[in-house]
């Protein structure tokens, strides 16, 4: 779990936001108020973090 506290303080919050939501990335396009693609890219840059954390 060390990888999660090794990430920015908003990136901890989407996340959180993302689990919670079921992983659907149309309600979190909605909670942010922006479109579907702009989620999904920053889902990508943080899975790209992710591998590169751990």
């Amino acid at each position: 779990m060390e990888w999660f506290f090794r990430l920015e303080p908003e990136e901890q919050v989407f996340i959180k936001r993302f689990l919670l939501s079921s992983g659907s990335l149309k309600q979190l396009a909605r909670e942010y108020d922006v479109s579907y693609p702009t989620v999904r890219l920053r889902l990508d840059r943080l899975i790209e973090k992710l591998n590169f954390l751990t």
